[in-house]
């Protein structure tokens, strides 16, 4: 079975600082796992980021993306404009600000 295309609900703007494990010239478009986790208090929400300007996404930038959330009904508690944490892994790597979502 072929798999489903992958849906965004929203735009966000990431604010993120390179990975330790990345390598000190990476940048957002250069980094093979766009996995990610989004800290809501004490529960943490995965979700997939797709760049909208590859090319002018920079680490301590904010820069906007798609986010995919793996979890749908958990997003009923998110609130646009709000500022969340974002984890890779334990790794404490910035945040993601909802700016609009898909429809």
């Amino acid at each position: 079975m072929l798999p489903e295309p992958k849906r965004y609900h929203f735009i966000g703007e990431l604010n993120i600082k390179r990975g330790r494990l990345l390598k000190e010239e990476s940048q957002p478009k250069d980094d093979v796992v766009n996995w990610l986790f989004l800290k809501d208090g004490m529960r943490q929400l995965s979700f997939t980021y797709k760049l909208e300007a590859p090319l002018e996404a920079k680490y301590n930038n904010p820069f906007l993306a798609k986010l995919s959330f793996l979890v749908e009904d958990a997003m009923k508690s998110f609130h646009l404009n709000h500022i969340y944490e974002v984890m890779r892994g334990q790794e404490d790597i910035g945040t993601i600000k909802l700016i609009s979502i898909i429809k």
